[in-house]
C-alpha cells in the first residue's frame, strides 16, 4: 500500500523530471540504484521515493507562489486609465468647477462628464493637462485675466494664468501628481476678467489625464 500510494503521487511528473535537471531528480536516481541492488527490498528503497515526494511538493509550492506573484504583478500593470474631454460648445466663464462635458475617451471610466470630476480608480502617479482657447477680451483691458486651478481634494496642484494678448489666446497647464484610490481632481476658475465671456468649445479647449504607473 505504501509503494502504491507514493507511485500514484509521482507518476504524472516522472517524465518531466527525467528530462530536466530538477533537484528532485537525484531522489529517483537513488531509488533506481537501490532497486537494482539485490540485497535491498522495496520497503528499504521506499525512503528515496518518500524524499522525492517531499521534494516535488516543496518545488510545487515554491512555483505556485511564484505564479501568484507574477499574476499580482500583471494585474497591477493592466490598469488602463486615461481620459480626454472638451466643451461641446462655448462655455460661459463663471467661477467654480469647470465642466467639460463632451467626453472623447474615458478608459477606466474615471472622469465624470456631468460633474467635471476625475476620481482615481487606483493609486499611482497621474499626469493631467488642461488647454484653454479664448477670444481676445472685449475692450482688451490690461487688467483682464483669468486664473484657473487644477484641484485635488480641495487643494491646488496646478495653476494657469491667462492675460490679454493677441487676437486669440491659447494657454495650457500640466501637472504630475501621486493619487490614492478615490482622490478627486477637477478644474476650477477662481478669477474672471471683465472682458472674458467664454471659453471656446471643440478641440480649442480640453482637459485630459492618464495613469503613468
Amino acid at each position: 500500500m505504501f509503494q502504491i500510494t507514493i507511485s500514484l503521487n509521482i507518476c504524472l511528473s516522472l517524465v518531466a523530471i527525467a528530462l530536466c535537471s530538477c533537484p528532485c531528480k537525484k531522489n529517483l536516481e537513488y531509488y533506481n540504484i537501490c532497486m537494482k541492488s539485490a540485497q535491498n527490498s522495496n520497503n528499504a528503497c521506499g525512503l528515496h521515493l518518500t524524499e522525492y515526494d517531499t521534494c516535488t511538493k516543496e518545488r510545487y509550492t515554491h512555483l505556485e507562489s511564484k505564479v501568484e506573484s507574477i499574476e499580482r504583478s500583471l494585474n497591477r500593470k493592466t490598469h488602463h486609465v486615461s481620459f480626454m474631454a472638451n466643451p461641446s460648445g462655448n462655455v460661459k466663464v463663471v467661477k467654480g468647477t469647470l465642466i467639460f462635458s463632451n467626453v472623447l475617451t474615458n478608459k477606466g471610466g474615471a472622469y465624470n462628464g456631468k460633474t467635471g470630476i476625475f476620481t482615481a480608480p487606483v493609486s499611482g502617479s497621474y499626469f493631467f493637462m488642461v488647454t484653454f482657447g479664448l477670444p481676445t477680451p472685449s475692450g482688451s483691458k490690461g487688467s483682464d485675466y483669468i486664473r484657473m486651478q487644477i484641484i485635488k481634494n480641495g487643494k491646488m496642484i496646478g495653476y494657469l494664468f491667462i492675460g490679454t494678448e493677441g487676437v486669440w489666446i491659447k494657454r495650457s497647464e500640466n501637472t504630475l501628481i501621486d493619487l490614492s484610490k478615490g482622490d478627486k481632481v477637477k478644474l476650477s476658475i477662481i478669477t474672471i476678467g471683465t472682458g472674458f465671456s467664454y471659453i471656446a468649445g471643440g478641440y480649442r479647449s480640453h482637459f485630459s489625464g492618464f495613469l503613468i504607473n
